[in-house]
């Protein structure tokens, strides 16, 4: 019982943060798409993820 609550309340947090960071930056959850969207349909990821570290390291550095 307590695996399951943790796993649900771990999972709201990390939605909620996520919610915010996409409304502060839009420019992420397009790309976090286009990363879904590449794996469903088996293309390469490699570049999309690379740009998506690099943007977030940029935002890290810049205070968020």
């Amino acid at each position: 019982m307590k695996t399951l609550l943790r796993r649900v309340i771990n999972a709201w947090i990390l939605w909620r943060f996520d919610r915010r960071l996409y409304r502060a930056h839009p420019q992420l959850r397009d790309r976090a798409q286009a990363i879904k969207a590449a794996r469903r349909s088996h293309r390469k990821t490699k570049p999309l993820i690379d740009e998506q570290q690099e943007e977030m390291t940029r935002l890290l550095k810049a205070g968020l």
